[in-house]
């Protein structure tokens, strides 16, 4: 079990991290987003939150079983996407939309062709499969 929360755990505290900025007054947000659209700032966050997602389970399997981990990490990440808004509809100044959901799992699916394609390095698959 500590071998897998060692393997989790960015993915634990990047969740964290989002639901953290979730909790923040929407003023707070458009100031601290630098002028982004909130499209492209919902796609970046989950793109990275699914490179952890991804990390985590692909650890110690063989490349074979990529796709099912794939899946896992998708629907993880729209589960995650759903719950955050879900959250934010409570949020005092905070208001959810479907258009936050549909960036936030773009950006998961972003991140399984990054991570797909940064596997095709021998480096770092070797490093994948030694850390």
């Amino acid at each position: 079990m500590a071998y897998r929360l060692k393997y989790f755990a960015p993915a634990i505290l990047y969740i964290i991290l989002i639901l953290s900025l979730s909790s923040l007054n929407q003023q707070i947000v458009v100031k601290l987003s630098w002028g982004i659209k909130d499209f492209i700032l919902h796609f970046i966050e989950y793109h990275f939150y699914g490179l952890t997602l991804i990390w985590a389970m692909l650890r110690d399997k063989p490349l074979h079983e990529l796709k099912a981990s794939y899946r896992l990490a998708v629907g993880l990440g729209a589960f995650s996407a759903i719950a955050d808004e879900f959250y934010q509809s409570f949020i005092p100044g905070r208001f959810s939309t479907i258009e936050d959901v549909v960036a936030d799992v773009f950006g998961v699916i972003l991140s399984i062709i990054t991570f797909s394609l940064m596997m095709k390095i021998p480096m770092l698959e070797r490093f994948r499969q030694n850390a």
